[in-house]
């Protein structure tokens, strides 16, 4: 796949960015206005093209949001949230200013990402397609064909993260700053599909909300109301097969769960629940289990001498090093392309690591 994109110079104030270093700082308009000693109404006119923003006022808002002036003149559209959110089951609980908080980090790195690829050509054999739903007899279906044309053995997922790499997505990972949302993608046009994942959870919980949205990437284009419960199967059959993981499902109990969780590499609660979906256990069955895991604490956390090693994403870093290496690019490069600091380009990416093949565009 080849991806090549002009960057436009254009040095005009743009209010997008005004209120994506806004938002990415959790400040409201009302808090920012009260930083400068301005009222809301200005700012609110600014943000909304009404008002144009003097010199003064760019630097006013570098010296407030800690971004250089430059960071304002980005040209770069900025796009919402995603599909994958609209009917996320913890929606209700989030706040606006965390939502507007992820929107704002999540366009940052898009933009971030935009710089880094147009230097590049990024090579891999497989590729990430959007599917209908209407045209398979199941969710189940979908996530049996994506596994057979990604060449994916039987059995356990080995990486789930290299897996979605190879096929062309780009995962960033950090932490959100809650416990409400695991993971949320998108899937721009002209951009390939991207996965921003929090890293507070456990592997076994990351490789399964990662399977999650990549079941919305594949299947979803528009939201609909049954949207979560089909990511939530897809993830299920691409993770734990039906035909592979049945046998292993007979005679259910928490000590087999539980060995079952290095092999399969998902939590104890995601096997109970797919041995509850594949009839291996009845309704009074399940629940015995479940009160089993709430005594045991397992609920909230499990053993932790079960813990699955957390998937590395590797992309990224590769795309740093191909810049750093062959391109001579320095901090300082990154942080002028990127129009951030220093302290915040290593923030956010001192601990990325990436594996595409990745060349220098030839020019």
């Amino acid at each position: 796949m080849r991806m090549e994109m002009a960057e436009t110079k254009i040095n005009v104030f743009n209010p997008d960015m005004l209120i994506i270093a806004r938002e990415s700082r959790g400040m409201t308009q009302s808090e920012l206005a009260s930083a400068l000693s301005i009222s809301q109404g200005k700012i609110s006119k600014v943000e909304n093209g009404l008002l144009s923003a003097s010199e003064e006022m760019i630097k006013s808002f570098s010296a407030a949001l800690d971004y250089p002036e430059d960071f304002f003149l980005f040209p770069d559209q900025i796009y919402g949230v995603g599909v994958g959110l609209v009917f996320h089951r913890k929606r209700q609980s989030l706040t606006n200013k965390f939502i507007n908080k992820l929107h704002a980090d999540m366009n940052i790195r898009r933009i971030h990402l935009e710089r880094l690829i147009r230097s590049v050509t990024i090579q891999h054999d497989l590729m990430i397609r959007a599917l209908d739903v209407d045209e398979y007899k199941s969710v189940e279906d979908i996530a049996r064909a994506v596994r057979a044309a990604w060449h994916i053995p039987r059995g356990p997922v080995k990486n789930v993260t290299q897996t979605i790499e190879n096929a062309g997505g780009i995962i960033f990972r950090w932490d959100f700053g809650t416990n409400l949302l695991d993971a949320i993608s998108q899937w721009i046009p002209g951009l390939p599909p991207m996965f921003f994942v929090n890293s507070r959870f456990p592997g076994d919980r990351i490789r399964f909300s990662l399977a999650h949205e990549l079941g919305h990437i594949i299947m979803h284009r528009v939201p609909t109301p049954d949207m979560e419960e089909q990511a939530d199967h897809f993830a299920a059959e691409f993770l734990m097969p039906a035909e592979d993981i049945g046998p292993h499902l007979n005679n259910v109990s928490l000590p087999k769960v539980a060995s079952l969780k290095p092999f399969w590499k998902v939590s104890m609660a995601a096997l109970l629940v797919r041995a509850k979906s594949l009839s291996k256990v009845n309704d009074k069955q399940y629940s015995y289990f479940w009160m089993q895991m709430g005594k045991a604490g397992y609920r909230t956390k499990e053993p932790p001498e079960l813990n699955i090693p957390i998937e590395e994403p590797t992309f990224l870093k590769e795309l740093f090093d191909v810049h750093r290496t062959e391109l001579g690019y320095s901090v300082s490069d990154f942080r002028s392309m990127f129009r951030i600091s220093d302290g915040q380009f290593r923030s956010m990416y001192s601990d990325q690591k990436t594996p595409l093949s990745i060349v220098e565009r030839s020019v």
